[in-house]
Order: C-alpha cells, then sequence, then structure tokens
C-alpha cells in the first residue's frame, strides 16, 4: 500500500547463543527511544498524523514481541491494508495515513523518534477528525 512500508528484518547475529540480535535504525541520529507495552484485546493507535513533528515524518516501529493486526487506510488513494505482524517487524507508516493496531498477544513494540516527545504538540490526530483532514487537503490540492 501507498505510504506503508513493513520489513521483516533480519537478526544480525544469529549464531549468537544469547539469542538474535536486531540492528534497527542503524545509521539512523536518535533523540528518543519509546517502548510500548500492549495488553491483548486492546486497540493501539487509531489516529493519524500530519508529519509537522519529524518523528511522525515517518513514524517508525518495530514489533519486538507479541502478534497484532495491522490496518491502515490512505484517504489520498482509497487504499487499505490489513495484516497479521509477528515479531521481528519493522513498520513504516508516512504521514496522513490512519493506522491502527489490534493488539492479538500481549506486545512490545519500540518507537523510534528523531525528536524528543512533547506532549504539547504530539501531532497525533484522532480518527474521527481523519475524513475532514483528508477533505481539507484534497480542497487545498485543486
Amino acid at each position: 500500500m501507498e505510504g506503508i512500508q513493513i520489513n521483516s528484518l533480519k537478526p544480525s547475529s544469529i549464531a549468537d547463543r544469547r539469542g538474535p540480535t536486531y540492528e534497527w535504525c542503524k545509521g539512523l541520529l536518535g533523540q528518543q527511544i519509546t517502548i510500548f507495552y500492549r495488553k491483548t484485546g486492546i486497540i493501539a493507535g487509531n489516529h493519524y498524523h500530519k508529519g509537522d513533528d519529524p518523528s511522525k515524518n515517518p513514524e517508525i516501529f518495530f514489533l519486538a514481541k507479541g502478534e497484532v493486526i495491522f490496518n491502515a487506510l490512505n484517504g489520498f488513494t482509497g487504499e487499505t491494508l490489513e495484516e497479521r505482524i509477528t515479531k521481528g517487524t519493522e513498520i513504516i507508516i508516512q504521514p496522513g495515513i490512519l493506522h491502527s493496531m489490534t493488539i492479538l498477544k500481549p506486545t512490545i513494540y519500540i518507537e523510534y523518534r528523531s525528536t524528543i516527545f512533547n506532549p504539547q504538540l504530539p501531532d497525533t490526530y484522532n480518527a474521527s477528525t481523519y475524513q475532514e483532514y483528508i477533505k481539507q487537503l484534497s480542497m487545498k490540492n485543486l
């Protein structure tokens, strides 16, 4: 789907007896890594970003543990995506994509941030405002 990239990452050291090691966001300068623990049955996200915060342009996650159903809607193209995601998977979400994750098993996911999170300027918008946002952008592009 345009606006979403899902990458199954290979461990950098599969022969390590302690377990696999993943190198993620290698070479990117970062300010903050956020780790989310989520319980089975909840819906995480169900929002979109405008990309005003560089950390949401794009938003980058790594699923370290668990299993989710990832849903996305690209309101510009009408494309939808529903995909079962398991540990060891990277998800890259471009601004303007409505997205959510239904947690199927206890989950840990990690968000890479190039900025320190500011709760006063979260660049996170509820799904209930998504259609109006797409409409406004479409009007600007006419």
